[in-house]
């Protein structure tokens, strides 16, 4: 299976400023300001290693680590270019580990992202371990849900729709969007 991780996040950049800045239009028209940042490779054997120690992590996400072991991408910045949060934190391998230590994190899987107001995105070992390709589960708050999705179908729709909430969009119609502002 070919993975477009590499593809996506190429793209991604070719639109970064030489300061890895960028505008985006977010809901109704309004312009804002983002930044993205990318760590430096994984070691093929850090990864392994991790996996020896913990689960087998799917190819896709592998296929982000060997280019970046972590990133951030959509952070929102402020008129003066300063960072004020938002956006998708893709952790490092040291940092997954860091967060397998929350336990009501690491009960439901391996813990990978983490995105918006306490929300994280966390592999589903069961469904990894059962060859189940929409194994990536989102947890907001306390509520844990499928994506029905794997990580780099995620990271594909997640820089198209600009960081939005692209997987809450079925639920919003014309009848009940404008209530729900």
């Amino acid at each position: 299976m070919s993975h477009f991780v590499q593809n996506t996040l190429s793209g991604l950049k070719k639109l970064l400023n030489n300061t890895n800045l960028m505008k985006i239009i977010s809901y109704e028209g309004e312009v804002r300001e983002v930044t993205c940042s990318f760590n430096t490779e994984a070691i093929t054997a850090e990864i392994e290693k991790f996996e020896n120690e913990n689960s087998k992590l799917p190819e896709d996400y592998k296929a982000l680590l060997t280019l970046h072991n972590g990133a951030r991408i959509y952070e929102s910045v402020d008129d003066d270019g300063v960072n004020i949060g938002g956006g998708l934190e893709i952790f490092s391998l040291d940092e997954i580990k860091e967060h397998q230590e929350i336990e009501y994190l690491s009960e439901h899987g391996i813990p990978i992202a983490h995105l918006l107001n306490d929300c994280y995105l966390i592999l589903d070992t069961e469904k990894l371990k059962s060859g189940n390709p929409n194994y990536l589960n989102i947890m907001e708050f306390t509520e844990l849900s499928s994506l029905n999705l794997n990580f780099e179908i995620f990271l594909d729709r997640y820089i198209i729709s600009q960081g939005e909430v692209f997987w809450s969009w079925p639920i919003y119609t014309a009848e009940n969007y404008y209530r729900t502002r």
